[in-house]
């Protein structure tokens, strides 16, 4: 008898838990767009506060992780009134990748440390939270509802963009290469799988993508991204013009980043001049702007290799293009 009394006794004690938990610490949510398109940016702020003033406390807010969203930290902001008074505000910024109703659930965690602890925390340590001895709780936070729809248009783009291209020169010889460059710059979703140059007929490329500038903020990822291609052939070819599809919710219109196609003359190089069948041309007549394009060619190249081995922010890819 005296065993069931008391599960009784624990069992009605058990919600007095949740409850004084749940009075720890209160939070507010902000969400600056609950309606948005697929991949388009919207910022979720929450604000974590102390209620119960006995004793001091950190906040860690995580967000459940979910193939539906992509979500990034943009900042978090510490508040200390006093000693026993604090709040953390977190700024997030989402971008939804799929249509339909989204919820975004977050894990938030308060860690009570004595006075006592902090002092311990602070001789035994330097400046480190994780050194000061805590008990920990959670407490529940109500999910995010989003409503994510689909765009009425195949889209290679979301955000506001402008699209430059630089190329070097259009006349070459059979030895050099033409080197053209496209700049990406502007704010929205962080598309990584874009590409401008598709495959040219008898044509060998080499190519590089380089991240100029890529930081989130609550207009989305701040973007200047240039894609550098060496193109060779021993004819003429033409380097097609781009069209890029885009929507920007900003303006709330579909729009096109275009650039213009380029015609490439290939000069051959007298056959007479050549030490052997291979069309090479001997060393003592060579151009040297051939071989500044070839040397500019291997660079692409080259800074592409070990950029793929050292640096991960460098995208690099090697391509070749033949029929």
């Amino acid at each position: 008898m005296k065993n069931h009394l008391g599960k009784i006794y624990l069992l009605l004690l058990f919600p007095l838990y949740l409850f004084g938990d749940s009075q720890l610490a209160s939070y507010t949510q902000n969400i600056s767009k609950k309606e948005l398109f697929v991949k388009e940016a919207t910022q979720i702020t929450i604000t974590v506060a102390q209620k119960d003033y006995a004793t001091a406390m950190f906040f860690q807010l995580e967000p459940q992780k979910n193939d539906a969203y992509e979500i990034i930290l943009l900042d978090q902001v510490i508040k200390k009134v006093s000693l026993h008074n604090s709040s953390t505000t977190y700024r997030y910024l989402l971008f939804p990748l799929k249509s339909g109703e989204l919820h975004i659930g977050f894990d938030c965690t308060i860690r009570l440390a004595s006075d006592n602890a902090l002092i311990d925390g602070v001789l035994g340590g330097h400046d480190d939270v994780t050194l000061v001895k805590t008990v920990d709780k959670k407490i529940p936070i109500e999910p995010i509802t989003l409503h994510v729809s689909p765009l009425s248009e195949k889209i290679d783009l979301i955000g506001d963009f402008t699209l430059d291209a630089n190329l070097q020169k259009s006349d070459i010889n059979q030895y050099g290469s033409a080197n053209i460059r496209y700049t990406l710059s502007g704010a929205g979703y962080n598309e990584k799988s874009l590409q401008m140059l598709s495959k040219i007929a008898n044509v060998t490329a080499f190519s590089q993508v380089t991240d100029i500038a890529s930081k989130a903020t609550p207009n989305g990822y701040e973007i200047k991204r240039e894609y550098s291609y060496a193109l060779r052939s021993k004819n003429n070819f033409t380097i097609p013009a781009i069209e890029i599809k885009a929507y920007s919710p900003k303006q709330n219109k579909y729009y096109t980043l275009k650039s213009q196609s380029y015609d490439i003359k290939v000069s051959s190089i007298d056959p007479k001049t050549l030490v052997d069948n291979k069309e090479f041309p001997p060393s003592k007549s060579y151009d040297f702007k051939n071989l500044k394009d070839i040397g500019i060619a291997l660079l692409i190249f080259l800074a592409g290799f070990v950029s793929a081995k050292i640096a991960p922010s460098l995208n690099f890819k090697r391509r070749q293009f033949k029929s």
